[in-house]
This record gives structure tokens, C-alpha cells and sequence, in this order.
């Protein structure tokens, strides 16, 4: 008997082959919508290479068939936007998402039943930054009350919020932070506070401003300069009346801050068109330090704080929105980064 050319097995003459029926199956489960004719696709194409049987043809279609449906589910997974489910209200929601309440009284403690998650660029309610456990409670702790929760509510949702927006600036002026405490209900099942932002008109633009959303050289700026500008607000709004011994620690945390800051600065790498502008700021940063320092040691109050507006005057206001300009990041309230 003479071999096939190649060396592949070839039946005699006179020999009916029959059609592999795994490869007609994979046909029709991928011509149907099943990822199974991608399986079976794969099976009957090894059995037909063993057996010499045929049905080649039905075996790659179905492959084909499964490998498109495959691809189809693979990108609606991606592609599709998590949305809480009917009963998951804010549950369903992750940091960063925007979402609409329906008609809820505004300063309502308790959540919504359902919310719906939208694009942020879309008019939207609120922008999620962070749930967070109500308490470290232990089992069969009683309900404490909506208003111990927004007490705490409000201490941890800001600590979230310094996170979420680095830059205060880039807030507009009617947006607040706000919360949902569990309800009497809910404690036993999902005893969690949820953080969000929200203004007195729908918003219609992301606010997160972190990691996830701003440059390297934006995020640098923002981390070196924030402590000290904190330490600065804090003394000028609360320093004139704060006692002695509070005043000096909001002293020390200042010039401390300070000091951090240009270091920081002047350990990065910047932009081009910001490196003058930061080489300025440094400059100055450095030579506020030495009224920094001076106020720490001050024997009293009153000689604190004029060495604290003599290191206040040498601040240019120009000078910050300069950097900022050459950053892309906000230069008025409400500005968004670029």
C-alpha cells in the first residue's frame, strides 16, 4: 500500500471517512454564542489529527465563533462601568465614582436607598472619596447615634478629603464636604461612613486631585508646600488669641514646615518653565528660615508674633501663583488643574 506524500496517515482506497462530531458541535456551540465552541474547537482539531477524520472545516469556525464571543465578553467586562446594584445604594460605590441620589433633602445623615453612577463629566450629586468603618466596634456594641457618627464623620472625612484633593484651590467655591452615617439598621450589617463631595448646584467635572489624576511634577509641588501652607492658615487664623504655649508649637510647626518645604523642592527634578520660578521660591523659603527660627525662640508672645510677620513679608504671592502657572495647576478657586 503506498504512503500519503508527507508521511500523513491517508485510508484506503474505497474507505469512507466520517465527519468528527466534536468539530460539527463546535460549530454550532459558536455559531449559537457559547464560549464552548472555542473548547470543542480545540479538542476536534486534535481528535481529526490522530483519527484522519474529517470536519477540519467545522472545527476552525468554531473556533473562530468562540474566539469572537470570547472577545465580546472580555471587552464588556472592561468596558462596562461598575454600577451599584438595586439594593447596594452607596454600597455599590468605589472612590473616585460621581453619582446621582434623586430627591433627597440636602443634609440628610442617612443614605439613599439607590444611587446612580455617572460619568463625571455629566451633572452628578456627589463624588465618592471614601467609606469608612464607623467605629472600631466590638460584637453587640448598641447603635451610639447619628450624632456621635457625624461627630466622627466629620474628623475622618476630612483627614480622607486632604488626601483626595491635594489642592484646595482647584475646589469650587459652593462645594462641601458631606456624609452618610449607618442608620440604626444598617449597623449590624454595613456600618460604614461614607465621604463625598458636593456643591449647591449639580457638578459637572471631576474633583479628585491625587496620584491617580495629577502629573509627577504636580504631585511634587503639592506635597512640598502643603504642610507649610496649613501651618501658615492655622496660625493666622487661630495665633493672634491662641495662648502662649499653643501659639509657640504653631510656631515650630511653621518654620519646621517650612524647612521641609524647600529642601523637598530642592531635591526634585522640574520642568523647564518651572525651574526659575521654583529656584525663586526656594530662595525664598531659605531666607524666611532665619525669622522662622528667631520666632521659635521668642521669650514671648508679642515678640513671636512680629517675627512671625517679619518671615510673612518676604512671601510673594506672585511668586506661588508663577510656580502654579508653570505647573498647570490652579491659579484661582475653582480652577481645575491642566
Amino acid at each position: 500500500m503506498p504512503e500519503a506524500a508527507g508521511g500523513d496517515w491517508e485510508p484506503w482506497e474505497g474507505h469512507q471517512t466520517r465527519t468528527n462530531r466534536t468539530a460539527v458541535a463546535a460549530f454550532v456551540c459558536g455559531l449559537l454564542g457559547g464560549l464552548l465552541g472555542l473548547v470543542l474547537g480545540l479538542v476536534a482539531l486534535v481528535q481529526i489529527r490522530r483519527s484522519g477524520q474529517r470536519g477540519r472545516g467545522f472545527a476552525v469556525a468554531g473556533l473562530v465563533f468562540g474566539g469572537v464571543w470570547a472577545l465580546v465578553v472580555a471587552l464588556l467586562v472592561i468596558g462596562l462601568p461598575s454600577r451599584p446594584g438595586p439594593n447596594e445604594g452607596v454600597r455599590g460605590l468605589r472612590v473616585g465614582d460621581c453619582f446621582r441620589v434623586g430627591d433627597v433633602a440636602p443634609g440628610t445623615r442617612t443614605a439613599p436607598d439607590e444611587v446612580t453612577t455617572v460619568p463625571c463629566t455629566e451633572p452628578h450629586d456627589g463624588e465618592l472619596v471614601d467609606r469608612l468603618p464607623g467605629y472600631e466596634r466590638y460584637a453587640g456594641e448598641a447603635y451610639p447615634g447619628s450624632a456621635a457618627l457625624s461627630a466622627r464623620a466629620e474628623t475622618e472625612c476630612r483627614r480622607q478629603q486632604r488626601n483626595y484633593v491635594l489642592d484646595p484651590l482647584s475646589l469650587p467655591t459652593d462645594v462641601r464636604l458631606r456624609w452618610y452615617v449607618p442608620s440604626r439598621v444598617e449597623w449590624d450589617t454595613d456600618p460604614r461612613i461614607t465621604c463625598y463631595l458636593a456643591g449647591t448646584q449639580p457638578l459637572t467635572r471631576p474633583l479628585r486631585q491625587d496620584a491617580t489624576v495629577l502629573r509627577p511634577e504636580q504631585l511634587t509641588y503639592l506635597t512640598a508646600v502643603r504642610e507649610f501652607t496649613e501651618a501658615r492658615a492655622a496660625l493666622a487664623a487661630q495665633g493672634p488669641t491662641a495662648p502662649p504655649a499653643e501659639l509657640r508649637g504653631m510656631v515650630e510647626r511653621a518654620a519646621s514646615a517650612n524647612a521641609s518645604m524647600w529642601l523637598a523642592l530642592s531635591g526634585a527634578t522640574w520642568p523647564a518653565q518651572a525651574r526659575e520660578p521654583i529656584e525663586k521660591l526656594i530662595a525664598e523659603a531659605q531666607g524666611a528660615a532665619v525669622s522662622w527660627r528667631d520666632a521659635e525662640k521668642a521669650p514671648d508672645r508679642e515678640q513671636m508674633l512680629r517675627l512671625v510677620a517679619q518671615a510673612e513679608q518676604r512671601r510673594d504671592p506672585q511668586l506661588d501663583l508663577a510656580v502654579r502657572r508653570a505647573l498647570g495647576l490652579s491659579t484661582t478657586q475653582g480652577d481645575p488643574a491642566r
